[in-house]
């Protein structure tokens, strides 16, 4: 397995995009909450927020939409469109279960970085039944900054006891991959449609660049 030839005691997933198959559903998510207020969603919208956690996301979204909601309830509405899908639709990405039980079989410990929301992440990952493989997790929100820096991959390092040149990160988009760099850490780059056209990059920045999770079997 390549990722022991590397000697890693510790494996960081961002969820949303690398180790889900969720961005589809931010997209009606997004529609939706857009389409209730008559309002054509923007094609750079998506592109403007995907790195941000619920609450930036939500000023963001007010103050570019001069929308009267309050911020906690355009994230109690985002919160509200999105759980019934995390909960019973969106499942692990080709490959990523097999890995996970992997990596867990072989003493690499596990945790996860994300922008999300705990709500949501606890929601998928019971559902898909590997909640319990993962022996920490951290929040963008917690962190204080976003994947832009290394705040929340070293706050998940620092859960799992270890030094970020023992845990590789694994993310699906651009910012993530160098906000990782940044603390130190390898990076395994993971491919989105969604970030496909920063796919290049990824590539170029990255010490590993994946298209499936099986290519790590």
């Amino acid at each position: 397995m390549y990722i022991n030839k590397r000697q890693i005691k510790g494996a960081i997933f961002d969820l949303d995009g690398t180790l889900l198959d969720s961005m589809a559903v931010w997209h009606d998510v997004d529609v939706q909450f857009f389409s209730r207020r008559n309002i054509e969603m923007p094609a750079d919208y998506q592109e403007k927020i995907k790195n941000m956690h619920f609450p930036s996301a939500a000023e963001y979204t007010k103050a570019r939409f001069s929308l009267p909601d309050s911020i906690q309830s355009i994230i109690d509405e985002w919160r509200s469109l999105c759980f019934e899908a995390y909960q019973n639709h969106i499942r692990l990405k080709d490959g990523a279960n097999e890995f996970l039980h992997t990596l867990h079989e072989n003493g690499v410990k596990i945790a996860y970085a994300t922008a999300s929301e705990e709500q949501l992440c606890s929601a998928v990952l019971t559902s898909n039944n590997v909640i319990e493989l993962f022996s920490a997790k951290a929040y963008v929100e917690e962190a204080g900054k976003s994947k832009a820096h290394p705040d929340v991959y070293l706050l998940a390092s620092e859960r799992l006891g270890l030094k970020p040149s023992e845990c590789m990160v694994f993310e699906d988009i651009l910012q993530g991959v160098r906000g990782a760099k940044k603390g130190g850490f390898p990076v395994c780059g993971v491919y989105d449609s969604c970030s496909k056209s920063e796919a290049e990059e990824i590539k170029r920045v990255s010490d590993l660049y994946i298209t499936s999770f099986w290519e790590l079997l």
